[in-house]
């Protein structure tokens, strides 16, 4: 941090008009994405909050779930801001296959997909497991975490299928950490401006 960015872009495709299409998509996606969530936290909360009388249970039972997320997807430990930059930085299938290192899913870039997926949707169980047993994992860094999986996610699918024309999947990473933020936090201007400055 300091004067280094926490995320390495550099862009190489401008911004271009006939992108708005899938830009405004790509908005919906993540209000849909932010919404699933906001719900989700709540209701793990909640389940953790009727094992509060039993604290060694909850730490158990928010162990093993962390545990056995963290084992099938490496990319949850920690903040995940490392995994993020991969999918920044990359190219190629070759390149973003990296973000799966030391996962069942390595070495097997035709899953890539699959695997941004499971990581979009489980991060947030991870987040709620770390919170709820005791932890303290917040939720802005999983929701820049989520949103920058789910804004590739959505290029990758919009290029492999050909929907429109190509969009970069590393400018919608970054698209799609402004949208979750935004969605989260409910400040348009606010995610914007942060992703900008991160």
């Amino acid at each position: 941090m300091g004067s280094k960015s926490l995320f390495d872009f550099t862009l190489t495709n401008p911004w271009a008009l006939d992108r708005v299409p899938a830009c405004l998509l790509l908005g919906i996606f993540c209000g849909l994405v932010s919404l699933y969530f906001m719900r989700t936290m709540s209701a793990c909360e909640g389940f953790f909050a009727k094992l509060s009388p039993y604290p060694y249970v909850k730490l158990l039972f928010g162990g093993l779930i962390l545990s056995s997320l963290i084992f099938l997807f490496p990319s949850l430990y920690g903040e995940g801001y490392s995994a993020v930059n991969v999918l920044l930085k990359g190219q190629y299938v070759e390149d973003w296959g990296q973000v799966m290192s030391r996962s069942l899913f390595y070495g097997h870039n035709q899953l890539l997909i699959l695997y941004i997926a499971l990581v979009t949707f489980t991060k947030v169980f991870a987040t709620s497991a770390t919170n709820g047993s005791g932890g303290c994992g917040g939720t802005f860094a999983p929701s820049l975490i989520i949103g920058g999986f789910a804004g590739f996610l959505f290029a990758r699918l919009w290029n492999v299928n050909q929907v429109g024309v190509y969009v970069p999947e590393q400018n919608f990473t970054l698209m799609g950490m402004a949208g979750l933020i935004t969605g989260v936090m409910h400040a348009p201007l606010t995610g914007i401006f942060l992703i900008a400055e991160l």
